[in-house]
């Protein structure tokens, strides 16, 4: 089912099934992409793996996860929705558990305000404590699927190479071109250690998208083959490498939560440059 909320500047739609939006509209203009051959997906909320893993180590098991983990491919339930804010929760079953053998509730709660969408995730165990990675993958449209990416400050981030086995630091970086050249050279730029500054995504057809979060990793993607779309995403969690280790408990930027939970959110503005 698609649910809708909005503001009068913002509508966006978000699907029970992986709790993901489908549909920003600013100022009725659709401004997310909405799928092709070059990508289906629109979004994708991004727990308890990162990207595609390989089989890990889990309570003396081996599971093979589904890309992306287990949320995308599960029917979430509606806890509560106002005119501009909506809150949905997974929990474990039989079925999670045959990747991820964790009992867990996932809540996300998406609140609009002005042009902005906010995004809060909690992950709470059900028993004992969990790990798990948690994340977002909003496509927005970029003609030509390409887009000028501005910091608010400076950095000098840490790059971590999709299929690399450490960390390049990366001196003085304010801006750079992510375009289809840009990703079949990288495929996933991933970068950490940023300030937490407002990231900056400027397209050819005048929009500006605006994120802002304190994760300790954020993505950006574009399939380097075709498609008018841009990722930037927040990610509390790194894809998979060939050195990662398989036990889950010890990847690098593991989270734990118990029955208190833990939150983790970001923020997703739109506006004409």
């Amino acid at each position: 089912m698609i649910y809708t909320i909005s503001n009068g500047i913002l509508e966006v739609g978000v699907n029970s099934l992986g709790g993901s939006m489908t549909s920003i509209k600013y100022m009725g203009e659709e401004r997310q992409w909405q799928g092709g051959p070059e990508w289906a997906g629109q979004d994708v909320v991004i727990f308890p793996i990162v990207g595609h893993a390989g089989a890990y180590s889990a309570q003396g098991e081996i599971f093979t996860p589904k890309s992306h983990g287990v949320a995308r491919y599960s029917q979430f339930s509606l806890e509560k929705q106002e005119e501009d804010s909506l809150t949905l929760s997974l929990r474990s079953d039989e079925e999670t558990k045959k990747t991820y053998p964790y009992d867990f509730r996932l809540t996300i709660k998406y609140k609009l305000k002005d042009s902005e969408i906010k995004i809060t995730y909690k992950v709470e165990a059900e028993r004992g404590i969990i790990p798990f990675y948690v994340g977002g993958h909003p496509g927005m449209k970029a003609p030509d699927g390409s887009a000028v990416i501005e910091f608010e400050n400076e950095e000098s981030p840490v790059l971590y190479p999709i299929d690399g086995d450490g960390g390049v630091r990366i001196e003085s970086l304010k801006r750079f071109v992510a375009d289809k050249a840009f990703f079949a050279e990288c495929k996933t730029f991933q970068l950490g250690s940023l300030s937490g500054g407002k990231i900056r995504a400027f397209t050819a057809d005048g929009y500006v998208y605006e994120y802002k979060s304190d994760c300790p990793v954020w993505a950006f993607w574009s399939n380097e083959k075709g498609g008018d779309y841009i990722c930037v995403e927040p990610w509390w969690g790194i894809n998979d490498f060939p050195a990662a280790p398989r036990e889950i408990t010890l990847k690098p930027f593991m989270n734990f939560a118990d029955r208190e939970g833990k939150k983790f959110s970001y923020t997703l503005g739109i506006k004409m440059a």
